[in-house]
């Protein structure tokens, strides 16, 4: 079943445009209401952000909500953004003046802005500087989860949003592929690129995009048991379902 579903889009011509798969994840995952279709970030500072700041909380557009956040903190540091000891200058409440938010994490223990302040603490103290230096190690995921009102979703969060490809991330992607594709066996890695490079082709952009956007989008609706995507309606008319989804966090 994987191979005919690669085979199938991989011979996908011009005169389908948008495909039947691409038509589908837009039905799941509209380009027009969906904040997640970005390729994340590429700075260690704001992925931390985003993996804190998301939790219970709106993702919001490029200068409201969650991003709102990333925004205001990336103007106060002139952008510069991949030293996580830049946070090592401000406390708590310092942060969340500077950010306006005083949103309080999961369990009510502290404000984001101060559990962002001990991540990065942590992350710096297990030698973590910049993006380049975060690897889905124990060592990384214990100095996250350990700061009172973070947890394991936290962490998947900081890597998903920095772009690494755990396990994790790579399952949620599959299992979203799966449903809206109508594969009764799971999605190997070789056919899950394969089908979002033919995505990413299809929509103009970047694989990372389509990557971040369905991991964003599936990662939000099994945490709140959600319908599954829409299954994928082939030109032949052959397999119908209704939409289904949405990309609400």
């Amino acid at each position: 079943m994987t191979a005919s579903i690669t085979a199938d889009l991989a011979t996908t011509t011009a005169a389908v445009a948008p495909s039947d798969l691409t038509a589908s994840v837009l039905r799941a995952v509209p380009r027009e209401s969906s904040p997640f279709w970005f390729p994340g970030w590429r700075d260690a500072e704001a992925a931390l952000l985003d993996a804190v700041f998301s939790a219970r909380a709106s993702y919001g557009g490029p200068n409201t909500g969650v991003r709102g956040v990333v925004a205001t903190w990336r103007a106060h540091r002139q952008g510069r953004t991949d030293d996580l000891a830049g946070f090592a200058a401000c406390d708590g409440d310092g942060l969340a003046a500077l950010l306006g938010n005083r949103q309080r994490v999961p369990g009510n223990r502290t404000t984001k802005a101060a559990a962002v302040v001990a991540a990065a603490a942590a992350l710096t103290e297990a030698g973590v500087r910049s993006a380049a230096d975060v690897t889905d190690t124990e060592q990384l995921r214990r100095a996250v989860v350990d700061v009172p009102g973070l947890g394991d979703r936290t962490w998947q969060c900081f890597l998903g949003a920095l772009g690494v490809v755990t396990d994790d991330a790579a399952a949620l992607v599959a299992s979203f592929l799966r449903e809206v594709t109508g594969a009764s066996d799971d999605l190997d890695p070789t056919a899950v690129d394969g089908i979002l490079a033919v995505i990413a082709d299809e929509l103009a952009v970047d694989v990372p995009t389509v990557r971040h956007a369905l991991w964003r989008h599936q990662r939000v609706a099994t945490g709140r048991r959600s319908p599954a995507p829409p299954r994928m309606v082939r030109s032949d008319a052959r397999v119908t379902s209704p939409s289904g989804g949405d990309a609400g966090v």
